[in-house]
């Protein structure tokens, strides 16, 4: 190991780590019960859910802000470029706790992918939702509601348009 990183905060950044995936854990929690409120068809606790999932979006921001710190510090102390992720800096940790590192990286990794993934599904399910709402509303009234699209082709009625935002 580099002598320059005998003094880095490891234990730090592994307590970050295991935060950052205990969020992301509870991010994919909350993002599959919002799934099943969206399919449930509930809005009231989809609203509720819905502020639940921002406010643990914003504690993950957090949480990625602190841990992009320590490897921006890492970095500079290894002497690699201040841009290099966690996985591209993998090789400078200390040989008995690399493993340890590569696992909980990975897993963060695998959850994010899993949290973006259930948030684009849910994000398309509420759209189509909304779709199949409005197209009721119109069928049950169709001289009151007027279908258009926006500029950016998504379908708007009395140029509202209509997208779900999450």
């Amino acid at each position: 190991m580099n002598s320059n990183l005998e003094s880095y905060p490891w234990e730090t950044l592994l307590e970050v780590l295991r935060s950052e995936l205990q969020e992301y854990g509870g991010l994919v929690g909350l993002l599959v019960e919002q799934q099943k409120k969206i399919l449930a068809r509930e809005p009231n606790d989809l609203m509720d859910l819905n502020k639940s999932v921002e406010s643990q979006i914003e504690m993950n921001q957090k949480i990625l802000t602190n841990r992009q710190r320590l490897v921006t510090q890492l970095a500079i102390e290894a002497g690699k470029n201040q841009a290099s992720t966690l996985s591209e800096m993998l090789n400078v940790f200390p040989t008995n706790s690399k493993p340890m590192f590569e696992g909980i990286i990975s897993e963060i990794n695998d959850l994010i992918k899993f949290a973006k993934t259930k948030l684009n599904q849910n994000q398309q399910l509420l759209v189509k939702m909304s779709e199949v709402t409005d197209q009721v509303l119109r069928n049950a009234n169709p001289q009151n509601r007027i279908a258009t699209y926006d500029r950016k082709g998504r379908v708007a009625s009395k140029g509202v348009s209509v997208e779900a935002n999450v």
